[in-house]
């Protein structure tokens, strides 16, 4: 049985017009059919556990209903509130009927509290509480908050339906990996702007008929408003893929779209770090900025490959580290443990890479950010 070993963010973390590396693309064609199996339809048993080093994700934290409501919000959202920390762990993932198996490694993940006091300073006056609502068929839509930096962005949601919400498909996995999609009986589909990002769903604060979303994006064109675009299908995603050419025609002349568009809030400040190369780095308390054609070492191919951003870290002037993402480059780097304290990374077009933080950064008290090898200082 044929078997190859590959770390989940090394291959589904950035868009896929960009260009990779010959070992990078390899291992990719080869595993993400049956990675994407395994996140978003894990049905029949067709793959199967084999090693399991940690426990996945844990809700537990107590819930209150106002989106508003101080340290529960920011902690949510940005601290360990419903989290645990994960330590890496990984999963053999079988197909029986090719006879062959990718190993995949999860890496660690840690959350930290989020201090109210704190949380308000750092981006307070840059939340929007704007709530939309929209009716979509027997599901409402409610989008809470919203808040951003001009390159990445957050948003709180609801979905609401009695009976049960079936628009998305989530679980303890989704939240650890790619987050939550839409799924084959939803029959409509939304996004915000030209935004690209990750569902993580709040399962302790959820129940069946109401679920609790943060939305983590990443868009390097903000305007001062936000567009919500909706699409509302004649009938269910499954039968909009399966439909014949006769049948998709008349399906998609029914498809109603519609925008809504609301405040977006000012954009939460950014500070400037630049190294001795030229290399800058755009930080706000939400996210990071990496120009990666500007990192030493990397050749322009290299340079729009996320693989080659093995280790990311916020150095604060107290000592300690906020490692925002580590993993083995053969050859180069070298850590006992992978780390991914990402909420949501991906690359631009522009061979920029922006990971939106798992937790709020203070960027006052930073003394200098590592990336790979090179030191970063705030620009004078």
């Amino acid at each position: 049985m044929e078997q190859f070993d590959i770390s989940i963010k090394d291959f589904d973390a950035i868009k896929e017009e960009h260009e990779f590396s010959d070992k990078y693309k390899k291992n990719k064609e080869v595993l993400l059919k049956e990675y994407r199996k395994k996140a978003y339809a894990p049905s029949k048993n067709k793959y199967k556990k084999a090693a399991v080093a940690a426990a996945l994700l844990i809700v537990s934290a107590p819930v209150i209903t106002n989106a508003a409501t101080g340290g529960e919000f920011f902690n949510r959202i940005w601290g360990s509130a419903g989290k645990e920390n994960i330590a890496q762990h990984t999963e053999v993932l079988y197909d029986e009927e090719k006879g062959t198996s990718c190993k995949v490694t999860y890496p660690k993940q840690e959350f930290e509290d989020t201090s109210p006091t704190k949380a308000e300073k750092l981006i307070g006056s840059s939340i929007s509480y704007n709530p939309v609502v929209k009716k979509l068929g027997d599901t409402k839509l409610s989008v809470l908050s919203f808040v951003h930096d001009g390159n990445a962005a957050v948003a709180e949601f609801t979905l609401e339906k009695k009976g049960g919400v079936d628009a998305l498909v989530y679980n303890k996995d989704y939240n650890e990996t790619k987050g939550a999609s839409f799924s084959d009986e939803s029959t409509f589909y939304f996004n915000f702007g030209n935004y690209d990002g990750k569902i993580y769903t709040d399962l302790e604060k959820s129940s069946k008929d109401l679920l609790y979303c943060y939305y983590y994006m990443t868009n390097s064109d903000i305007s001062s408003d936000v567009s919500l675009n909706i699409e509302e299908y004649p009938c269910t995603r499954k039968e909009l893929a399966e439909a014949s050419d006769a049948q998709l025609k008349k399906y998609t002349d029914k498809i109603k779209n519609s925008t809504i568009t609301f405040p977006s809030g000012t954009q939460a400040d950014k500070s400037v770090f630049t190294s001795k190369s030229n290399g800058t780095i755009e930080i706000s308390p939400l996210s990071m900025k990496i120009d990666m054609k500007k990192v030493p070492g990397l050749s322009k191919e290299e340079a729009y490959d996320p693989y080659n951003a093995y280790y990311v870290s916020i150095n604060y002037k107290d000592g300690t580290k906020y490692i925002v993402h580590e993993h083995e480059m053969e050859g180069i780097h070298s850590c006992q443990e992978e780390t991914d304290n990402a909420s949501y990374t991906c690359g631009t077009e522009e061979g920029g890479l922006i990971f939106v933080f798992n937790r709020l950064v203070d960027t006052d008290n930073i003394q200098s950010v590592t990336i790979n090898n090179t030191k970063y200082k705030l620009q004078n």
